[in-house]
């Protein structure tokens, strides 16, 4: 729906044929309609492994598999002290151990033909910590490392696995996390602060990124760390911006 849908239209915009895999049967028959036939939707829960083979088969009956990308998401907030075994559990298993399984399953349909890059998902919560997002922060700062042990395991076989650390950006999720007394553009205006740039970023933008790690023109780009954050994390506090003649 957000980052996922907006890298399967950059991806379709290239001739790339795209399966998307979403637990949403409504938002997947949506986002076929809009997409149009290079868009394969295909039901399934990402915490599942057999979710990930049944895409990889739907990918490979439509041609050769050369592009993977785990994008799945979910706001999963709680501090150390508020939350149970069965909270770890459940977050985990969408936002760590779904990406773990589609690069299990990508590298291992890829090395046959010693090629393919993969991109994963993760965020600036992996290198700088939000407050009560105690299993959001842990499971995206591991999906960099396994990021790094696919690149180091198998760039000599011609697989190459990069992670896109996305700051804030204007999608559903993000929407479901916006205070509920102000209006969603003053949310959004507020949520952007955190960026120097003022704003937070579009799904569009994040697919760009992706696009471009999938591609041959980031072919010696590989266990790489891209941070897109309008600046977010190349400062320690949200200071007052400076005065600048002619704006501020």
């Amino acid at each position: 729906m957000g980052i996922g849908k907006a890298v399967a239209a950059r991806l379709i915009a290239d001739g790339v044929h795209v399966v998307g895999v979403d637990v949403n049967a409504a938002a997947l028959a949506s986002a076929r309609d809009e997409l149009g036939p290079r868009f394969e939707p295909l039901v399934g829960d990402v915490g599942d492994w057999e979710a990930h083979e049944r895409a990889a088969d739907a990918a490979q009956a439509a041609g050769e598999l050369a592009h993977w990308v785990n994008n799945a998401g979910i706001d999963w907030v709680g501090a150390a002290h508020e939350i149970d075994a069965e909270h770890i559990e459940r977050g985990l298993r969408v936002l760590l151990l779904g990406t773990m399984y589609g690069a299990c399953i990508a590298v291992r349909r890829m090395l046959p033909a010693r090629a393919g890059s993969i991109v994963n998902v993760s965020s600036i919560q992996a290198i700088a910590a939000f407050p009560r997002y105690f299993v959001y922060d842990a499971a995206k700062a591991a999906i960099v490392m396994v990021t790094k042990s696919i690149a180091v395991d198998y760039g000599a076989h011609g697989i190459r696995c990069n992670v896109l650390l996305p700051g804030t950006v204007e999608t559903p999720m993000t929407y479901a996390t916006l205070p509920p007394e102000l209006d969603r553009d003053e949310a959004l205006r507020r949520e952007g602060l955190i960026a120097p740039m003022l704003r937070v970023a579009q799904p569009k933008e994040m697919a760009e990124v992706v696009a471009f790690l999938l591609s041959d023109r980031a072919s010696y780009v590989n266990g790489a760390e891209i941070v897109a954050d309008g600046g977010a994390t190349a400062r320690c506090f949200a200071y007052p911006g400076i005065d600048v003649e002619g704006g501020s």
